[in-house]
Protein backbone atom coordinates (compact mmCIF):
# COMPACT_ATOMS: atom_id res chain seq x y z
CA UNK A 1 0.00 0.00 0.00
CA UNK A 2 2.79 2.29 1.17
CA UNK A 3 4.64 1.59 -2.44
CA UNK A 4 1.71 2.61 -4.49
CA UNK A 5 0.69 6.06 -2.42
CA UNK A 6 4.73 6.68 -3.26
CA UNK A 7 4.04 5.42 -6.98
CA UNK A 8 1.25 7.79 -7.15
CA UNK A 9 2.87 10.79 -6.12
CA UNK A 10 5.38 10.23 -8.03
CA UNK A 11 3.49 10.32 -11.22
CA UNK A 12 1.23 12.94 -10.35
CA UNK A 13 4.92 15.21 -10.09
CA UNK A 14 6.22 14.08 -13.42
CA UNK A 15 4.13 16.74 -15.54
CA UNK A 16 5.49 19.55 -12.98
CA UNK A 17 8.81 18.47 -13.39
CA UNK A 18 8.42 17.60 -17.03
CA UNK A 19 7.31 21.62 -17.75
CA UNK A 20 9.85 22.65 -15.56
CA UNK A 21 12.73 21.06 -17.14
CA UNK A 22 11.22 21.89 -20.60
CA UNK A 23 10.79 26.06 -19.85
CA UNK A 24 12.43 27.24 -22.73
CA UNK A 25 13.61 24.31 -24.45
CA UNK A 26 12.02 25.22 -27.80
CA UNK A 27 13.14 28.43 -28.17
CA UNK A 28 16.79 27.27 -27.49
CA UNK A 29 16.59 24.01 -30.05
CA UNK A 30 14.88 26.72 -32.54
CA UNK A 31 17.99 29.27 -31.94
CA UNK A 32 20.61 26.25 -32.40
CA UNK A 33 19.58 25.36 -35.85
CA UNK A 34 21.25 28.75 -37.21
CA UNK A 35 24.65 27.08 -36.16
CA UNK A 36 24.21 23.74 -35.17
CA UNK A 37 27.73 23.35 -34.13
CA UNK A 38 28.08 26.82 -32.20
CA UNK A 39 26.97 27.33 -28.40
CA UNK A 40 23.94 29.30 -27.95
CA UNK A 41 25.33 31.55 -25.51
CA UNK A 42 23.49 34.27 -23.23
CA UNK A 43 20.37 32.69 -23.37
CA UNK A 44 17.22 34.49 -21.37
CA UNK A 45 13.84 35.32 -21.57
CA UNK A 46 13.33 38.42 -23.71
CA UNK A 47 11.90 41.81 -22.79
CA UNK A 48 10.29 41.24 -26.13
CA UNK A 49 6.97 39.25 -24.62
CA UNK A 50 6.69 35.56 -24.98
CA UNK A 51 10.21 35.30 -26.67
CA UNK A 52 13.61 33.97 -25.48
CA UNK A 53 16.90 35.80 -26.61
CA UNK A 54 20.02 34.14 -27.19
CA UNK A 55 23.58 34.82 -28.86
CA UNK A 56 24.91 32.82 -32.18
CA UNK A 57 27.24 33.56 -34.68
CA UNK A 58 28.22 36.48 -32.74
CA UNK A 59 24.47 38.11 -33.16
CA UNK A 60 21.44 37.93 -31.08
CA UNK A 61 18.90 35.88 -32.12
CA UNK A 62 14.97 35.72 -30.82
CA UNK A 63 12.70 32.81 -30.76
CA UNK A 64 9.11 32.76 -29.40
CA UNK A 65 8.66 29.95 -26.61
CA UNK A 66 7.19 27.25 -28.51
CA UNK A 67 10.27 27.54 -30.78
CA UNK A 68 7.71 28.19 -34.04
CA UNK A 69 8.67 31.85 -34.80
CA UNK A 70 12.26 33.22 -35.38
CA UNK A 71 13.45 36.84 -35.57
CA UNK A 72 16.44 37.96 -36.70
CA UNK A 73 17.90 41.82 -36.88
CA UNK A 74 16.99 44.43 -34.60
CA UNK A 75 14.40 44.89 -31.84
CA UNK A 76 13.20 48.72 -30.55
CA UNK A 77 11.69 48.83 -27.87
CA UNK A 78 9.67 52.16 -29.12
CA UNK A 79 8.27 52.80 -26.40
CA UNK A 80 11.68 54.34 -24.39
CA UNK A 81 13.61 54.46 -28.20
CA UNK A 82 16.15 51.92 -26.85
CA UNK A 83 17.74 48.81 -29.00
CA UNK A 84 17.14 45.52 -27.11
CA UNK A 85 19.42 43.88 -29.43
CA UNK A 86 22.40 45.76 -28.92
CA UNK A 87 21.76 46.10 -25.40
CA UNK A 88 22.03 42.83 -25.04
CA UNK A 89 24.94 42.61 -27.65
CA UNK A 90 26.54 45.39 -25.71
CA UNK A 91 26.36 43.49 -22.17
CA UNK A 92 27.45 39.61 -24.29
CA UNK A 93 31.07 42.00 -25.36
CA UNK A 94 31.72 43.28 -21.98
CA UNK A 95 31.27 39.61 -20.55
CA UNK A 96 33.41 37.96 -22.67
CA UNK A 97 36.42 40.86 -22.94
CA UNK A 98 36.22 40.82 -19.07
CA UNK A 99 36.88 36.71 -19.38
CA UNK A 100 39.80 37.21 -21.69
CA UNK A 101 41.30 38.97 -19.31
CA UNK A 102 43.70 41.68 -19.01
CA UNK A 103 46.94 39.55 -19.70
CA UNK A 104 45.58 38.87 -22.81
CA UNK A 105 46.00 42.12 -24.73
CA UNK A 106 48.46 44.58 -25.66
CA UNK A 107 48.33 47.94 -24.41
CA UNK A 108 49.33 51.14 -25.75
CA UNK A 109 47.74 53.62 -23.10
CA UNK A 110 49.41 57.12 -21.92
CA UNK A 111 50.51 57.31 -17.81
CA UNK A 112 46.61 58.41 -17.08
CA UNK A 113 43.81 57.21 -19.58
CA UNK A 114 40.52 58.98 -19.54
CA UNK A 115 39.01 56.12 -21.84
CA UNK A 116 39.97 52.53 -22.77
CA UNK A 117 39.45 50.56 -26.41
CA UNK A 118 39.66 47.07 -26.81
CA UNK A 119 40.43 46.76 -30.26
CA UNK A 120 40.89 43.74 -32.25
CA UNK A 121 43.34 43.86 -35.02
CA UNK A 122 45.43 42.30 -37.81
CA UNK A 123 49.07 42.76 -38.19
CA UNK A 124 48.85 42.59 -41.77
CA UNK A 125 45.68 44.63 -42.29
CA UNK A 126 45.77 48.33 -43.73
CA UNK A 127 43.04 50.10 -41.92
CA UNK A 128 44.92 48.54 -38.55
CA UNK A 129 47.94 49.89 -40.02
CA UNK A 130 47.08 53.25 -40.42
CA UNK A 131 44.93 53.52 -37.33
CA UNK A 132 48.27 52.47 -35.54
CA UNK A 133 50.70 54.98 -37.13
CA UNK A 134 48.70 58.28 -35.27
CA UNK A 135 48.57 55.92 -31.84
CA UNK A 136 51.12 59.19 -30.07
CA UNK A 137 47.61 61.19 -30.96
CA UNK A 138 45.67 58.94 -29.64
CA UNK A 139 47.76 57.83 -26.22
CA UNK A 140 48.37 62.20 -26.04
CA UNK A 141 44.11 62.49 -25.89
CA UNK A 142 44.54 59.98 -22.78
CA UNK A 143 42.79 57.13 -24.86
CA UNK A 144 44.69 53.89 -24.33
CA UNK A 145 44.73 51.25 -26.78
CA UNK A 146 44.04 47.07 -25.42
CA UNK A 147 44.70 45.37 -28.44
CA UNK A 148 43.40 41.71 -29.40
CA UNK A 149 44.98 40.46 -32.06
CA UNK A 150 42.22 38.58 -34.66
CA UNK A 151 44.19 37.47 -37.54
CA UNK A 152 42.26 37.07 -40.71
CA UNK A 153 42.08 34.19 -43.18
CA UNK A 154 42.65 36.51 -46.32
CA UNK A 155 45.99 37.12 -44.45
CA UNK A 156 47.58 34.17 -43.83
CA UNK A 157 51.11 34.80 -42.61
CA UNK A 158 49.64 37.25 -39.95
CA UNK A 159 49.06 34.04 -37.25
CA UNK A 160 52.94 33.86 -37.31
CA UNK A 161 53.58 37.33 -37.18
CA UNK A 162 50.95 37.85 -34.31
CA UNK A 163 53.09 34.81 -32.51
CA UNK A 164 55.99 36.42 -32.93
CA UNK A 165 55.12 39.40 -31.92
CA UNK A 166 53.59 38.36 -28.37
CA UNK A 167 57.04 36.03 -27.67
CA UNK A 168 58.78 39.13 -28.43
CA UNK A 169 60.54 40.83 -25.51
CA UNK A 170 59.37 43.91 -26.26
CA UNK A 171 55.53 43.29 -27.54
CA UNK A 172 54.91 46.88 -27.82
CA UNK A 173 57.96 47.42 -30.23
CA UNK A 174 57.49 44.46 -32.20
CA UNK A 175 53.86 45.04 -32.59
CA UNK A 176 54.45 48.83 -33.90
CA UNK A 177 57.23 46.44 -36.63
CA UNK A 178 54.97 44.11 -37.75
CA UNK A 179 52.05 46.40 -38.53
CA UNK A 180 54.25 48.46 -40.13
CA UNK A 181 55.01 45.57 -42.58
CA UNK A 182 58.71 45.13 -41.09
CA UNK A 183 59.76 41.25 -41.61
CA UNK A 184 59.35 39.19 -38.56
CA UNK A 185 61.39 35.97 -37.43
CA UNK A 186 59.25 33.45 -36.30
CA UNK A 187 58.47 32.79 -32.80
CA UNK A 188 56.91 30.45 -30.61
CA UNK A 189 55.82 30.44 -26.90
CA UNK A 190 52.52 30.05 -24.78
CA UNK A 191 50.46 32.36 -26.25
CA UNK A 192 46.70 33.04 -26.10
CA UNK A 193 45.97 33.83 -29.80
CA UNK A 194 43.16 31.16 -29.99
CA UNK A 195 41.45 32.79 -26.84
CA UNK A 196 41.68 35.88 -28.62
CA UNK A 197 40.17 34.26 -31.77
CA UNK A 198 37.72 32.90 -29.97
CA UNK A 199 36.45 35.96 -28.06
CA UNK A 200 36.00 37.65 -31.56
CA UNK A 201 34.16 35.17 -32.89
CA UNK A 202 31.65 34.95 -29.94
CA UNK A 203 31.20 38.35 -30.25
CA UNK A 204 30.68 38.57 -33.71
CA UNK A 205 34.04 40.02 -35.20
CA UNK A 206 34.32 39.93 -39.22
CA UNK A 207 36.80 42.59 -40.15
CA UNK A 208 39.67 44.83 -38.22
CA UNK A 209 40.12 47.12 -36.71
CA UNK A 210 36.90 46.39 -34.76
CA UNK A 211 36.89 48.71 -31.58
CA UNK A 212 34.78 48.07 -28.53
CA UNK A 213 34.14 50.92 -25.64
CA UNK A 214 33.93 49.47 -22.17
CA UNK A 215 30.28 50.35 -22.53
CA UNK A 216 30.03 46.84 -24.83
CA UNK A 217 29.39 49.34 -27.96
CA UNK A 218 31.12 48.79 -30.84
CA UNK A 219 32.47 52.32 -32.32
CA UNK A 220 31.70 53.07 -36.41
CA UNK A 221 35.32 52.92 -37.89
CA UNK A 222 35.09 56.34 -39.72
CA UNK A 223 35.32 57.79 -35.70
CA UNK A 224 37.57 55.22 -34.63
CA UNK A 225 40.57 56.32 -37.74
CA UNK A 226 39.63 60.23 -36.27
CA UNK A 227 41.43 60.80 -32.99
CA UNK A 228 39.65 64.05 -31.81
CA UNK A 229 36.17 62.70 -33.41
CA UNK A 230 36.71 59.60 -31.48
CA UNK A 231 37.08 61.36 -28.17
CA UNK A 232 34.20 63.55 -28.94
CA UNK A 233 32.10 60.05 -29.03
CA UNK A 234 33.77 58.78 -25.53
CA UNK A 235 32.91 61.96 -24.01
CA UNK A 236 29.47 61.64 -24.96
CA UNK A 237 29.22 57.78 -24.33
CA UNK A 238 30.78 58.25 -20.79
CA UNK A 239 28.17 61.30 -19.93
CA UNK A 240 25.41 58.79 -21.05
CA UNK A 241 26.88 55.90 -18.38
CA UNK A 242 27.35 58.56 -15.69
CA UNK A 243 23.80 59.74 -16.24
CA UNK A 244 21.40 57.75 -14.13
CA UNK A 245 18.68 59.16 -16.43
CA UNK A 246 20.07 57.78 -19.81
CA UNK A 247 17.31 54.79 -20.92
CA UNK A 248 19.92 53.93 -23.65
CA UNK A 249 22.82 53.15 -20.87
CA UNK A 250 20.30 51.36 -18.20
CA UNK A 251 19.73 49.00 -20.93
CA UNK A 252 23.23 48.19 -22.14
CA UNK A 253 24.08 47.38 -18.87
CA UNK A 254 20.81 45.67 -17.88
Amino acid sequence: MLVLRALCLLLLSLPLVSAFAAEGDAARATIQKIAPLQRVSAFRKSALPGYYEGVISGKVVYASADGRYLLRGTVEDTDVGVDLSEASMAAKRRQVLAALGANSRLSFAPAQPKYRLTVFTDVDCPFCRRLHSRIDEYNALGIAFDYVFFPLSIHPDADRKSIAVWCSNDRRRAYSAAVSGQPMSSADCPNPLSQMRQAGNEIGVVQTPTAIATDGGMIDSTILLSPHRLFAELQKRSAAASDPSSLAAAAAGR
